[in-house]
């Protein structure tokens, strides 16, 4: 990971994964933990579709292309894997078809991560019954991971 607050994120989220299993006895607690967990990193994918592109428009555009650009990043709300592929394809349309290559190949391991991750933030959000654990998260946080790498390559060779 390249983007420093980015990274602080992940590794949060990562000590809090790797803590919450073996600190904590309590069923029930550990599936307010699972739904917090979930929060976390649905927060850290909206905060990646920001920070990158930001960097990107930063560095290859006018200053007033840039507020812009950034107006309408801060704007992305619960980006699920095809809000990540209209995003990049608001830039390049290769990089939106190089993107949904990349979520689609390893079986939507990673598609599926981020569509989980956001569909039970919302249902969190909302006051709904979710069956979202710690071992979930565990399971799709590297796959959001990869995404967020992926994307910031994206952006770094242009």
């Amino acid at each position: 990971m390249q983007n420093q607050e980015l990274s602080r994120q992940i590794k949060s989220i990562e000590y809090l994964l790797q803590h919450a299993s073996t600190a904590i006895d309590d069923i029930e607690i550990l599936g307010h933990w699972g739904r917090y967990l979930c929060v976390l990193t649905a927060g850290f994918l909206e905060n990646s579709i920001q920070e990158v592109y930001t960097e990107f428009v930063r560095r290859s555009s006018s200053p007033a292309v840039a507020r812009f650009a950034e107006s309408r990043l801060e704007r992305i709300n619960n980006p699920n894997a095809g809000g990540f592929i209209g995003t990049a394809r608001s830039f390049k349309c290769e990089w939106a078809d190089d993107l949904k290559v990349f979520l689609d190949e390893d079986g939507k391991h990673r598609w599926n991560a981020i569509d989980s991750i956001m569909y039970n933030r919302n249902r969190i959000a909302h006051g709904s019954d979710v069956e979202i654990s710690v071992d979930h998260v565990r399971e799709y946080l590297p796959h959001c991971v990869e995404v967020v790498e992926f994307i910031e390559r994206q952006v770094q060779g242009n």
